[in-house]
């Protein structure tokens, strides 16, 4: 087992992270892995910490095999030794997680590609990751904002359709709904859509 476990290490890819265990069930991949950090330093006084326990956090990371991946990621939780200093624990944070994410960071930014540049249904896209839609979807709003909000993401454009399409029919009480849509007409591409006519 060990030879597979340095393998895992290898591939992962996660900088900073050790590998303790891989088990494989029916539907997903569990990795096991702690911080390899053995000294912290307090954000406060900026004193050398004690550590005190470790707390484990799971997240789903990128899919592998066509199955789900879930890392138990183990966090330490340090204590500063300064008995005057008002920061007394906190865990050790970890670039690769947000503090209250579901994926890792580049799980969300792989569900974002899916999603964008190869028009993969979200909920398809969550089935595979082994998360609910809104995971997906929240996945795709932070890492794609940043691209869609770009300047040079457009380019120049020389020649420019406006097309108004109806983007909800008409019901009782409720009006037809339109967007208009900017199109690159030399690239045929969509450059943006706005609501309204």
């Amino acid at each position: 087992m060990l030879d597979g476990i340095a393998m895992v290490k290898r591939l992962l890819g996660l900088p900073g992270m050790n590998v303790l265990e891989v088990t494989e069930g029916d539907d997903e991949l569990v990795i096991k892995v702690e911080t390899a950090e053995t000294i912290g330093w307090c954000p406060g006084c900026g004193s050398r910490a004690q550590a005190q326990d470790r707390t484990t956090r799971s997240v789903r990371d990128l899919s592998c095999f066509g199955r789900a991946v879930r890392l138990d990621v183990w966090c330490r939780r340090w204590r500063c030794r300064e008995a005057r200093c008002a920061t007394k624990t906190w865990t050790e944070n970890v670039e690769q997680l947000d503090a209250t994410a579901v994926l890792t960071r580049r799980a969300g930014a792989e569900a974002c590609r899916q999603v964008g540049q190869q028009a993969r249904p979200v909920a398809a896209v969550a089935r595979d990751f082994g998360v609910c839609w809104w995971t997906v979807m929240n996945a795709v709003i932070e890492h794609g904002t940043p691209l869609v909000d770009n300047p040079d993401r457009v380019g120049t454009v020389t020649k420019l359709g406006v097309d108004e399409t109806s983007f909800q029919a008409a019901r009782p009480g409720v009006a037809t709904k339109y967007v208009t849509g900017l199109v690159d007409l030399e690239r045929r591409a969509m450059i943006d859509m706005t609501p309204g006519n």
